[in-house]
């Protein structure tokens, strides 16, 4: 009878311990499904953000044809650019048909995107998602392509995948678990751990790979895995309603990493207890003894969790889904000025210190049914802070249990005051920026106008004295010193009149004259007054028109203008003996280009970027040996902008140099037949 007594208690011992252990395994596997949704939910998050960040950027660049100067100013700094170990989002372009980038921001800047998939996108004209791919410089990188609304190119956002392979690395999931990226192709765009098949083939396990039906948006998963032959949990979650998908699988053996490690010690401690089980008394002392040790050790856990949650700079506390106060930390309790047992268990937004109006408790109290109902809420308030009005970021996070109910809300709120400080400090610094540069435009338009007069009456006087109309001047000197007034006269008009156009350009109030015109007695007018000098430098000056060339809406002065710069520099920087040509010509996209191409001494490549720039020249000498502002070529990229056209330079040092200016389709009609067909 003992003996059978003494058995059953030890029997009883050995299936408390075996049920204990299975219930540790239960409760690891269910930590591990915990942890791949939240840790799901976060990655698809940040995915998602960064995605609509981009979106909205393809959006603006799309509507407006460029890349808005609030993205020039700080791209990588936008809201939701910056995230992570790492920039996702490398660079912003603005791409022509041709592949040719025509504006970038970034870090990618590059001029041309010819031989990427980037470029078939362009030619295409559709929006698209294209990766991933390597970048040369070995990264990996993938690119939302969106068509410009007046068609004319290609807005690009190329985001930068090893960001996010960077970001699932930094997640402590085991080292036989993994985070992945990928499209519903199952072409994998992201993962966190080395893998020879998915370093050699992104596709490989696009076979196996879970996707969502079309009504689903997460699913949790566990069982056997296939692609490495062992079990698994873990959670795929789409982000937001695109086709891509963020997975977070942790491997079971990673997950009971640490119940393997227990489990022969409970059964050595099972054990002992069993051999000691016959000496009664000495149970009852090991038993009292480990209670004591766990009690301690459960009031150690206790306090160190309150110190870490007290410690804390920012407002921390748990919410019950109703709003009721669960748990403060001290700056919270400091916030409300009421000490912790006196919060305990009221609404949140009864007291003054975290909403200090009535309207603000009742967004107060919205903001937390909205995180009650299972959705992550952020928002800013202010609060009064040592006698101060202070800005929150107040972040509010719903916990969910393994039904997916809401069983308490995480509230988390940082001072941002001098971040929101700063920014309203920058904005005022760009409004008067802005100021400066129109009372700039406003004094260089006020002052050519004014030297004008005075100009026009020297050039008039010197003119009158070098025909002698009163009669001889008498010494030959003073006819030569009359013709050096008179020129000295048209050229200090002629950069009057640039810093006029200059002025006006950038003021945004030069206005366009247009009306339908014959480019080709356009070119032929510019030719003829570009003939003399070209004729006294010995410079060959020829056309070469397409026949029947199509009428162009334009302002004729502002066109007459363009090419007569173009032509004035390629005649003056053509050595003696070489040759400058005009062709003009219809391009793929129906749209009208005319190019003035040289033999003359090139441009050297570094200052190809700089010489569209107002005052800007290819070298520092070229103002003393040729004359010029560099004030010509900003002109005309200007003027060619007001008719949504464009205008770029090829040239090669020594060889010569192409201009290209390039008006869209919109603006160019075929010419009609006599029987009212187009020709």
């Amino acid at each position: 009878m003992r003996i059978g007594l003494l058995a059953a208690v030890i029997a009883g011992f050995w299936l408390v311990a075996y049920a204990d252990l299975e219930r540790a395994r239960d409760r690891a596997l269910q930590d591990g499904l915990r942890q791949a949704a939240n840790l799901s939910r976060l990655l698809e998050e940040d995915a998602r953000r960064i995605l609509d960040v981009a979106g909205r950027a393809l959006y603006a660049m799309a509507e407006g044809g460029r890349i808005p100067p609030y993205l020039l100013a700080d791209t990588a700094a936008s809201s939701g650019i910056e995230a992570g170990p790492g920039r996702a989002l490398r660079s912003l372009l603005v791409v022509e048909p041709d592949g040719r980038v025509r504006e970038a921001a970034g870090l990618d800047a590059q001029t041309s995107l010819a031989g990427t998939p980037m470029a078939e996108a362009a030619r295409s004209g559709s929006s698209a998602f294209i990766g991933p791919y390597r970048d040369p410089d070995g990264g990996w990188r993938a690119a939302l392509v969106r068509p410009l609304a007046d068609g004319s190119g290609t807005a690009v956002a190329m985001l930068d995948l090893d960001r996010f392979a960077r970001l699932y690395a930094t997640q402590d999931i085991g080292l036989r678990s993994i985070i992945l990226l990928y499209g519903e192709d199952g072409v994998v765009l992201a993962y966190s751990r080395p893998s020879k098949p998915l370093d050699s083939d992104r596709a490989v396990f696009a076979s196996v790979l879970p996707r969502l039906s079309g009504g689903e948006s997460t699913k949790t998963l566990s069982g056997f895995d296939p692609s490495e032959g062992r079990d698994r949990i873990g959670t795929v979650r789409r982000v937001a309603d695109l086709p891509l998908y963020v997975y977070v699988r942790i491997s079971a053996d990673d997950v009971l990493a640490g119940w393997h490690a227990d489990r022969w010690k409970r059964v050595l401690e099972t054990a002992a207890v069993s051999v000691l089980v016959t000496l009664l008394a000495l149970l009852a002392l090991r038993q009292l003894g480990r209670l004591e040790t766990t009690t301690r050790a459960l009031r150690a856990s206790e306090r160190r969790s309150q110190a870490l949650f007290d410690s804390s700079f920012q407002i921390m506390g748990l919410l019950s889904p109703d709003g009721r106060v669960l748990a403060l930390n001290q700056p919270a309790c400091a916030l409300a000025g009421l000490p912790a047992a006196a919060l305990i268990g009221r609404p949140a937004w009864e007291f003054r210190g975290w909403a200090r109006t009535g309207e603000l408790a009742e967004s107060f109290r919205q903001s937390i049914g909205k995180a009650a109902s299972g959705r992550l809420v952020r928002y800013e308030t202010d609060v009064i802070a040592d006698g101060a009005t202070r800005v929150m970021d107040v972040t509010i996070k719903p916990v969910f249990d393994d039904q997916g109910a809401v069983t308490v809300l995480v509230v988390e709120a940082r001072d941002i005051t001098e971040r929101v400080e700063a920014a309203e400090r920058l904005a005022a610094a760009l409004d008067q920026a802005e100021a400066a540069n129109r009372a700039k435009s406003a004094f260089l338009a006020t002052m050519s106008h004014e030297l004008r007069t005075p100009l026009n009456a020297i050039i008039g006087f010197s003119d009158i004295m070098l025909h002698e109309l009163f009669g001889p001047l008498g010494s030959p000197r003073y006819h030569d010193y009359a013709r050096h007034v008179q020129n000295s006269g048209r050229h200090l008009l002629d950069l009057i009149n640039d810093v006029l156009d200059m002025s006006k350009l950038e003021a945004g109030r030069y206005t366009l004259d247009e009306s339908w015109l014959e480019p080709a007695d356009a070119i032929e007018t510019c030719r003829t007054l570009a003939a003399v000098p070209a004729d006294a430098g010995g410079v060959a000056l020829t056309v070469d028109c397409a026949p029947g060339l199509p009428r162009l809406l334009a302002d004729e002065r502002a066109l007459r203008q363009v090419l007569l710069n173009l032509l004035s520099n390629a005649v003056k920087f053509t050595p003696r003996g070489g040759g400058v040509t005009v062709t003009a010509g219809l391009e793929a996209d129906g749209g009208l280009a005319i190019a003035v191409r040289d033999t003359g001494i090139g441009i050297p490549a570094d200052a190809l970027a700089r010489i569209l720039e107002p005052f800007q020249q290819a070298d520092s000498s070229i103002p003393g040996r040729f004359g010029g502002t560099g004030l010509g070529l900003s002109i005309c990229r200007d003027l060619i902008a007001l008719h949504g056209g464009s205008l770029s330079i090829d040239s090669e040092l020594g060889r010569g140099t192409v201009v290209t200016v390039r008006f869209p389709a919109d603006r160019v009609v075929q010419p009609v037949a006599a029987d009212g067909m187009q020709a």
